[in-house]
């Protein structure tokens, strides 16, 4: 699961592996804010976030910086490798780095080129931290170097998801307190036609609208078989279908497997 980075506060630098292939659950992981600044960078896989009031889809080779004090959470994830972590500016040897001026949340595109060698000084971080070098030259020296080296290939960096629309649009598709349903639902709620939704989201993350609503749905229900012991029927309401039968082929489609051999295969 995403471990909180900031779990042993005490300490001055924290840094753990993500990888969540072998991941049964896809939880969303609620909003919390801290007093040490706090990274994500991912070498495969992909993660949506929100970050205050802002989204950002983080993919295959981007870092995300956020800044001290602002809240971050995780609502979707799927296939994420990389690295999360969090710092105190004190443990650098160089606090006046030109990224710890910034006050909203960066996402960074490390080019193909570069990506090697930022992943080698997040894994030596991480291999530093395990043998116990909290404290040493050698730690804070490389994490100098990492952010340095982010910091030199900030000015290129995109990727917040810009359109009100299409953050509105996020936020509701991936409430939990609320129905899932259709494009035409979501644009009536948004004030707009269903192709314009689709046009703006498509633009702001890649994905049509269509497309995030059954992430959404295929995510929860996973969610609400593995975890409860709801009918499949109440399911498949849940997440906005009037038929079973139309979910389970739907679900089957996206999955491999029946809601009933789903959640046989997690017992």
């Amino acid at each position: 699961m995403f471990h909180n980075p900031h779990t042993a506060v005490s300490r001055p630098f924290v840094i753990r592996r993500l990888d969540t292939d072998g991941y049964k659950l896809n939880r969303q992981i609620p909003a919390s804010a801290f007093l040490t600044d706090s990274f994500l960078y991912l070498t495969e896989g992909e993660v949506l976030t929100d970050v205050g009031t802002e989204p950002f889809l983080v993919g295959e080779g981007k870092f995300l910086f956020i800044p001290e004090g602002i809240p971050f959470s995780i609502k979707y994830y799927n296939g994420s490798k990389g690295y999360m972590g969090a710092f105190s500016r004190s443990f650098l040897k160089s606090p006046i780095l030109g990224i710890l001026y910034c006050r909203t949340p960066l996402l960074v595109d490390i080019p193909e080129e570069e990506s090697g060698f930022v992943a080698s000084l997040a894994e030596k971080l991480f291999r530093e931290q395990q043998n116990g070098n909290l404290s040493g030259e050698l730690l804070s020296g490389t994490l100098d170097l990492f952010l340095r080296q982010i910091a030199s290939l900030a000015e290129d960096s995109r990727g917040r998801v810009q359109n009100d629309l299409c953050s509105r649009f996020l936020d509701m598709v991936f409430d939990r307190d609320a129905v899932v349903t259709g494009v035409s639902a979501y644009a009536v709620k948004l004030g707009v036609s269903p192709n314009h939704l689709n046009r703006v989201v498509k633009n702001g993350t890649g994905r049509s609208a269509g497309k995030w609503i059954d992430i959404s749905r295929v995510t929860l229900s996973k969610q609400l078989l593995r975890q409860s012991g709801m009918p499949v029927i109440d399911i498949a309401s849940r997440c906005g279908f009037d038929d079973q039968s139309y979910f389970s082929r739907f679900f089957k489609k996206c999955t491999g497997m029946t809601p009933s051999e789903f959640r046989s295969s997690q017992e």
